[in-house]
């Protein structure tokens, strides 16, 4: 089963995700969000498969060595003890909007075309970009 994560990016040297981040469902409520914030910005909210993020060679995305699960409650430390960041997860990282990009289009999302789930979101996607946090969307293929 495929799940979503809202993920705020904690540090980026190194890497830090969040422990606070949001598995988004039900589905169709994150579809119509996604398609509102894209709406406003295609790069929005981002989303990157979780499964690329990892890598063990320089030359590759992925990893069949080692798995994590964004189920679990911690923090998750890209520093290489054991988790390296893959070049593919630095480069879609590059691309991000700036946080005062993401909060301007974040707090133009209009609510009254949102659920009361969506709007949860939105108003932690707010808290974290407030707090110093890029946000973004994770997507996790078989839990």
């Amino acid at each position: 089963m495929t799940r979503f994560w809202l993920t705020p990016i904690v540090s980026y040297s190194p890497l830090v995700l969040g422990a606070d981040r949001i598995n988004c469902t039900p589905l169709n409520a994150l579809e119509k969000f996604r398609e509102l914030a894209s709406g406003g910005h295609p790069r929005l909210l981002a989303m990157f498969k979780s499964s690329l993020l990892l890598s063990e060679d320089e030359e590759l995305c992925g990893s069949e060595l080692v798995e994590f699960d964004l189920g679990h409650s911690d923090a998750i430390r890209f520093d290489g003890d054991p988790f390296h960041l893959s070049h593919c997860a630095e480069a879609f990282l590059d691309r991000l909007l700036t946080r005062d990009e993401a909060m301007q289009l974040v707090s133009s999302l209009n609510e009254g075309d949102l659920n009361a789930e969506s709007i949860r979101w939105k108003n932690q996607w707010l808290r974290w970009l407030e707090s110093g946090c890029d946000v973004i969307l994770l997507r996790e293929d078989g839990h």
